[in-house]
């Protein structure tokens, strides 16, 4: 790429209203460099779903993993708080655990330098002779750390604003709809040829593409109905259920009465910048889209359901089945863009301003941070 990162990222006007607007340019999608700068002035001030509450539900209990090359560990503190870490000893730099587990430290397996539950350095085995060593310093650094509905977030920068104070307004309206009721079933992951965004875009266009690409999913909602609202840091879609019986459908795209998974409607929640909370009938299903390299994501899907532990098997492996088929058109659709992006013919494209205020309203977000990340680079 012979354009600066300024010049790229300048591409993109986000006060240019979406009937006059472009998108970003195909380079935002596809150069390396680009990707890098991205990881850093967007995801690592952002929250990310790390774990489960039921997971770290005692004293001692502790998840760890890695974020955009950040390891972390989450852990339930012997004063009942759970506080999240740099899961890297302070030593030599290994991770000081791997996996998840309880107990009452935290162990690096390399030398055996040991943390309390609160972070804080409680041996160092074999430094005798060391000079200038101050314990204090040495503590595991802080992350930020918050809960929301069944998850652990994680921030690796600690200074990071409130996830709650970004979402409240979609807090309450999932409450209303009765979420804390759902249980978790099942975990599916996929791993994608495209841009982490290219899947964020698909997923915010306002359903346009659903009549053309889901013919299953087309079958259970209401097209007509197909509404999408925009907040600070999110935006919801919705919809309701399909006006036409199951036994008109011929023949019938699903095997699912959509009048049971849809039930009243469906609610479709985009949380800045990669995580997504499907709300529909007795069901719940996320989406969060890990970025691994500027052509390839994964996605990771979660399936929630109302009375998980006596519903019907058969519906809910259905539900699920469904699940999979529409994320399957997803990634042929999506990899397929990608290919697209990569083309010397194509470099930006026009908004359809009617449905896709949602995939603009993204990419305005998505501006702001790269600006932001801009002018605190070096």
């Amino acid at each position: 790429m012979t354009e600066s990162l300024h010049g790229r990222v300048d591409r993109f006007d986000p006060e240019v209203p979406i009937e006059a607007a472009w998108t970003p340019p195909s380079s935002w999608y596809t150069d390396a460099d680009f990707f890098a700068f991205e990881r850093n002035a967007v995801f690592r001030r952002t929250w990310h779903p790390v774990a489960h509450l039921a997971a770290l539900a005692t004293p001692g209990c502790y998840a760890s993993g890695c974020i955009v090359d950040e390891p972390w560990v989450a852990v339930h503190g012997d004063d009942g708080v759970v506080r999240a870490f740099a899961n890297t000893c302070r030593h030599k730099g290994r991770e000081v655990v791997r996996g998840s587990g309880r107990g009452d430290r935290l162990v690096c397996g390399y030398h055996a330098w040991t943390y309390d539950l609160r972070g804080r350095l409680r041996s160092a085995p074999r430094i005798a002779g060391i000079r200038d060593f101050d314990r204090d310093t040495m503590s595991l650094p802080a992350l930020g750390v918050e809960t929301w509905g069944p998850w652990i977030f994680v921030s690796p920068d600690a200074r990071a604003p409130s996830l709650r104070a970004r979402i409240h307004e979609l807090d309450a309206m999932l409450v209303r709809g009765g979420w804390e009721q759902l249980r978790f079933v099942a975990r599916r992951s996929w791993t994608l040829a495209c841009n982490w965004k290219v899947y964020v875009d698909n997923y915010l266009d306002g359903g346009y593409h659903v009549p053309h690409m889901h013919p299953s999913l087309d079958a259970q909602i209401d097209m007509a109905s197909y509404r999408t609202e925009l907040f600070g840091e999110f935006s919801i879609q919705t919809t309701g259920p399909t006006t036409i019986a199951a036994a008109d459908l011929t023949p019938s795209p699903t095997s699912l009465d959509p009048s049971r998974r849809i039930g009243d409607g469906a609610l479709y929640a985009w949380v800045y910048p990669n995580f997504m909370v499907n709300r529909y009938g007795p069901c719940m299903d996320t989406n969060l889209v890990i970025p691994l390299g500027p052509e390839r994501c994964r996605v990771d899907y979660e399936f929630f359901f109302l009375d998980a532990e006596s519903a019907d098997r058969t519906f809910i492996e259905q539900s699920i089945e469904q699940a999979e088929v529409t994320q399957r058109e997803d990634i042929e659709i999506c990899e397929s863009v990608q290919v697209g992006l990569r083309s010397s013919s194509y470099d930006r494209g026009r908004y359809a301003p009617e449905v896709e205020q949602g995939e603009h309203h993204f990419h305005r977000l998505l501006a702001a941070d790269l600006r932001r990340g801009l002018m605190a680079a070096p």
